[in-house]
């Protein structure tokens, strides 16, 4: 008799089917598990760089205090001042500015240190307030120091006011007869952001 082609049980197939799939998700997961690729690296020496900088130098003042401009006696030597006057003396400085970037602006406090030297009557109400004006010798803008005035001279017009009090509490009868004298008057050079948010 023909031998009979007898159907293979449907468990067979689903386990062959089973077994297959899960074979081929084997190979695929141990294929993306090798996968690889190649690396290298190296090592290089960029260099070095400098850095600038800012100094003022060599500060000398004039010999002599004058009455500042629109003061009373304007321009003259100062002998004995009154509350209310205004006095003015030129410092000049060597200006040091090196860097691509930079600005700086020169800046005086505005109180200053008012030291008495004589007939001092041990506190008084002597009051003084500075401020400054600003040129160099080959100019700049905006009151900004940069690279191109390195070596400049700058030259500060330093204005001391002494206000004209209430009789009481600023420059009153005890600052009558006084000698004093301004002492360590700093001026400053401060860097400006090259980069301001």
């Amino acid at each position: 008799m023909p031998a009979t082609h007898r159907p293979e049980p449907l468990m067979n197939k689903t386990t062959k089917g089973a077994l297959a799939a899960s074979t081929a998700a084997v190979l695929l997961l141990g294929g993306a598990g090798s996968l690889a690729y190649w690396t290298d690296s190296d090592t290089v020496q960029p260099g070095s760089f400098a850095s600038g900088e800012i100094k003022l130098t060599d500060g000398a003042c004039a010999t002599s205090w004058t009455y500042a401009s629109g003061n009373a006696k304007a321009g003259t030597v100062v002998t004995a001042i009154v509350p209310g006057d205004r006095i003015t003396k030129t410092c000049t400085f060597t200006v040091l500015a090196k860097g691509d970037n930079l600005s700086a602006t020169p800046t005086l406090p505005a109180s200053i240190p008012v030291r008495k030297t004589s007939s001092d009557p041990g506190t008084s109400t002597l009051d003084a307030t500075a401020a400054a004006t600003y040129t160099t010798t080959s100019g700049f803008t905006g009151g900004k120091l940069t690279r191109s005035n390195d070596n400049d001279t700058l030259s500060a017009a330093i204005t001391v006011s002494f206000p004209y009090g209430d009789a009481t509490t600023k420059n009153a009868n005890d600052t009558q007869n006084l000698i004093a004298a301004v002492d360590a008057l700093t001026v400053s050079l401060v860097q400006d952001n090259p980069n301001p948010a």
